[in-house]
C-alpha cells in the first residue's frame, strides 16, 4: 500500500484546524474565561506550542474562533435571502435565531464575544454589512429621508434581541419572544413603505 505522504503544509493546515475546533468546543462550553490555552492543546492532542505559532496569544484564539461563527452568520444570511419568500430582513433575523438555538455559538458571539473583543468590532464586519444591506433594501421607500437612521435603528434593535437571548436563562422563550418583537417592527416598517 502506498499511502501519499502529507506536505508541511497540509500538516500545518491539519494543526491549525484542529485547534481552532478544540478551541470552539470549549469556548463554546466553557466560556473564555474559564478555557485556558493548555485544555485546548490537550484536547486535540498537542502542546500549547502550536497555539502560540499559529494564533500569538488567547484573545487572538479567541478572535480567530469568532472569525469562525463569523462565517457561519454570513452563510446562513447569504442563504436566508437567497430563498426568502417574505421580507428578507425577518428570513436573515429567522436564519440568525436558528443559530442562536446553539448554546456554543450563543456563548462565543453574544456573551463572550463583545466582552472579549468588544462590540465595535461588528460596526466594519461582514455580518453587518450584509444585514444592513438587506435592511436597506428593506425598508427603502418608507422613510427616504431618514433610511439610514432606520436601518440602524433596527440593526441596533436586532442586535439587543439577540443579545437578550444569550443572557436569558431560558433561551427559547426569549427567541420566541425576540421573534415576536422583531417581526413586528420589521412589519410596521414595511407597512410605512407601503401605505
Amino acid at each position: 500500500m502506498n499511502k501519499k505522504r502529507r506536505t508541511q503544509a497540509e500538516r500545518r493546515a491539519e494543526t491549525r484546524a484542529a485547534v481552532l475546533e478544540s478551541a470552539c468546543r470549549l469556548f463554546g462550553s466553557k466560556g473564555y474565561a474559564d478555557s485556558s490555552l493548555e485544555e485546548i492543546a490537550s484536547a486535540c492532542g498537542l502542546t500549547i506550542r502550536p497555539i502560540y505559532h499559529y494564533f500569538g496569544n488567547k484573545k487572538q484564539l479567541f478572535q480567530a474562533v469568532n472569525d469562525v461563527m463569523e462565517e457561519r452568520i454570513v452563510t446562513s444570511l447569504q442563504s436566508s435571502a437567497a430563498r426568502a419568500s417574505d421580507d428578507p430582513v425577518l428570513g436573515a433575523w429567522r436564519a440568525f435565531l436558528e443559530l442562536c438555538r446553539d448554546g456554543e455559538f450563543r456563548r462565543i458571539v453574544l456573551v463572550d464575544g463583545p466582552n472579549v473583543l468588544g462590540r465595535e468590532r461588528w460596526k466594519h464586519s461582514e455580518v453587518t454589512e450584509i444585514a444592513s444591506e438587506l435592511i436597506r433594501r428593506s425598508v427603502d421607500g418608507a422613510l427616504p429621508a431618514a433610511g439610514e437612521l432606520v436601518g440602524r435603528m433596527l440593526l441596533g434593535a436586532i442586535a439587543e434581541a439577540a443579545l437578550t437571548i444569550a443572557e436569558s436563562d431560558d433561551p427559547e422563550g426569549a427567541s420566541r419572544e425576540a421573534d415576536v418583537v422583531v417581526t413586528r417592527l420589521v412589519g410596521s416598517l414595511l407597512d410605512l413603505r407601503l401605505g
